[in-house]
């Protein structure tokens, strides 16, 4: 299949939408999926074997005192 670029609409881009993105992209991972956001914040934050084991209340814990602006850095 042939693609002829000089037809195709110019591609505005900037960086400035950067930012953006990557706040909808936190969004979409750690509140919105929210059974699955539990699970990928306890990979990120705990670095233990265990980190995945829902029995554990510590944990659970300090994932509930970590806001998401103190993940995001």
């Amino acid at each position: 299949m042939r693609v002829d670029v000089r037809s195709m609409k110019p591609i505005y881009s900037s960086f400035l939408s950067c930012e953006q993105d990557a706040e909808k992209i936190v969004k979409l991972l750690f509140v919105n999926s929210k059974p699955y956001s539990d699970k990928l914040k306890r990979l990120l934050i705990i670095n233990n074997p265990d980190c995945l084991d829902e029995s554990n209340t510590d944990y659970q814990r300090l994932i509930d005192s970590k806001p998401l602006s103190v993940m995001r850095k």
